[in-house]
């Protein structure tokens, strides 16, 4: 319970007035379950599909609802990372960029075409007919396996911040076999409701973008930071949604 209640204090706005033990089982619990906040962020976004807007306005309340109940918080690492990376600095001054509360123009201009694209794809996906209720669901879940994958098997790019003290805390090998069930959970209920063609396509997809999203962090931050694993769903969920607007047009 402790770690259900963990996770929903961190990735999500839903309130949990509670003093919660930050010691290992939970944080290992909570980043375990972690893909079950993102089903349960997408059931939430799901409902909009039952009014009958046109598809720009639904896929415009998905994107908004799915920022708004994680509390922007991987978005606001997606913007971060956006102005650390094209800063084109030194890893010590990205480092700084990151810790900057402020937000620089590489970071707004990186949002904007982030959510702009994003309407716009889920929109497009929404206006095929062969568009399935349960993708709303699975990819905030699958984007959040790519975010507990990537930690358990990355090491930290800093020795400080919260992402470092919870992979101190944490049990990687627990998280990781827990990632794995996921990753094949979330496939099979995709195969077995949709199409298995998307399922495999979903697989190799995401295995590629997190090899390369862990290539690119270690190169360029020598690691991974809570920010950088913020981009990593935001930009794995587009990633998605763009694979399959390719396989269903």
């Amino acid at each position: 319970m402790n770690s259900l209640l963990l996770a929903l204090q961190f990735f999500s706005i839903i309130p949990v007035s509670k003093n919660l033990p930050m010691e290992r089982r939970p944080i290992t619990g909570m980043y375990s379950i972690f893909p079950w906040i993102g089903a349960v962020i997408g059931a939430i976004a799901c409902l909009m599909l039952y009014f009958e807007w046109s598809p720009l306005m639904t896929g415009f309340s998905i994107v908004l609802l799915g920022i708004i109940f994680s509390g922007g918080l991987h978005m606001d690492g997606f913007i971060d990372t956006s102005d650390a990376f094209f800063s084109y600095k030194d890893r010590i001054k990205r480092f700084e960029i990151l810790d900057d509360p402020r937000v620089g123009a590489f970071g707004v201009m990186a949002v904007v075409l982030l959510v702009i694209g994003k309407v716009i794809i889920v929109s497009e996906v929404l206006s095929v007919p062969a568009f399935h209720w349960i993708l709303v669901i699975l990819i905030p879940y699958l984007s959040r396996t790519v975010l507990t994958l990537l930690f358990s098997c990355t090491n930290s790019a800093k020795t400080s911040g919260l992402a470092y003290f919870f992979k101190q805390k944490m049990n990687g090998n627990v998280v990781l076999i827990a990632s794995a069930c996921h990753f094949f959970i979330g496939l099979a209920v995709l195969g077995w409701l949709t199409d298995w063609l998307i399922a495999v396509t979903f697989a190799v997809v995401l295995v590629g973008f997190i090899c390369l999203f862990r290539n690119w962090a270690l190169k360029n931050f020598g690691g991974v930071t809570g920010d950088l694993l913020g981009a990593s769903v935001e930009v794995s969920e587009v990633v998605l949604w763009l694979t399959l607007l390719l396989l269903l047009s």
